[in-house]
């Protein structure tokens, strides 16, 4: 599906499994390519300028400046101070969702139940929100640094009384997404 990147021009390499966390400095005019490996994905992404961890990405610019409701090949996302963090520069899968967010304690216990860490070790349940929050514990950031997400290979659509419905199996296994960093 995708055209792989030549040894030569690779930096790294890391196979995330579902649930995991990850954290990177992605510097300018770098890419990152992410790959549904096995369909279904989710990938929740924060940005920030690296160089000024106040700018971060705002959802309602990078809607409201190209007249969009969801991210795909051509777009960018843009920080609250208006410049553009990174540039989606190639996409197999179409539709990126801007507007849901992630999962809380409060979501999973009612999808799931409860499992706990000190029973169920690495098959306890985890939420969005919390995951989120001890990723950018990483980098000296904290809950208040939590803004809007996007979901990377998730598509949810609007019907005609705005009630909104996730499209199960939108991203097939080998999609791809490639995000050009304008910022560090």
């Amino acid at each position: 599906m995708d055209k792989p990147i030549p040894d030569e021009r690779r930096l790294f390499e890391e196979l995330v499994p579902g649930g995991a966390m990850w954290s990177w400095v992605l510097r300018r005019h770098h890419v990152l390519r992410l790959t549904d490996v096995e369909g279904g994905a989710n990938v929740s992404l924060l940005l920030y300028n690296r160089d000024h961890l106040l700018e971060r990405y705002n959802m309602p610019d990078t809607l409201k400046a190209q007249h969009v409701a969801y991210l795909t090949k051509g777009r960018a996302l843009y920080s609250d101070m208006g410049r553009v963090l990174c540039s989606m520069i190639e996409d197999s899968c179409g539709w990126h969702d801007t507007v849901c967010g992630v999962s809380d304690p409060e979501l999973v216990r009612e999808k799931y139940g409860e499992r706990h860490y000190q029973e169920a070790r690495n098959e306890h349940y985890r939420n969005g929100r919390d995951q989120l929050t001890v990723e950018l514990g990483k980098w000296g950031m904290g809950l208040r640094d939590l803004v809007p997400n996007v979901n990377l290979f998730s598509k949810v659509v609007a019907d005609a009384s705005g009630a909104l419905s996730f499209v199960q199996g939108h991203s097939p296994p080998g999609a791809m997404v490639e995000l050009r960093a304008e910022l560090n």
